[in-house]
């Protein structure tokens, strides 16, 4: 069984919309809709199977999964995954740069969740795995 591919994507952040970015590039993300209970699959991407933004609304975005979702038991998460396993070694983070024409391509390969914990590419989310305290400079209700 071939391991499902996991994209996250954000909102907010550098003036970049991220979800906009992945709408462009994979178009299927705008009529999909995980509601009607079918894995999500695109020809172009075939083992893209879980397209997660990390925002905290539903609206407008019925082709990707919320990723409190993902991480806050909803009682549904089987249902969601349809099946998948998910372990160490499963994609988790893929990157793009905007290349010369304009289009983003893939740079690099994509990391496991291995991958993520080591290189700790990500510092909040894995001092929340590794449940350490991890203060944030900036972020929230700042006065």
């Amino acid at each position: 069984m071939s391991k499902a591919n996991v994209l996250f994507t954000q909102e907010a952040g550098n003036d970049v919309n991220y979800v906009h970015l992945v709408e462009s590039v994979i178009p299927e993300t705008l009529i999909f809709n995980f509601g009607d209970g079918m894995p999500f699959f695109t020809p172009r991407y075939p083992h893209l199977r879980f397209p997660i933004h990390v925002g905290f609304d539903y609206e407008n975005k019925g082709g990707m999964i919320p990723l409190k979702d993902i991480l806050c038991p909803t009682g549904n998460l089987q249902g969601v995954l349809g099946g998948a396993k998910i372990d160490g070694k499963s994609p988790l983070l893929g990157q793009f740069q905007i290349g010369k024409d304009g289009i983003p391509v893939a740079a690099g390969r994509p990391l496991s969740h291995e991958d993520v914990m080591k290189s700790n590419v990500w510092p909040e989310f894995v001092s929340i795995l590794n449940k350490k305290y991890r203060e944030v400079e900036g972020l929230g209700v700042v006065f």
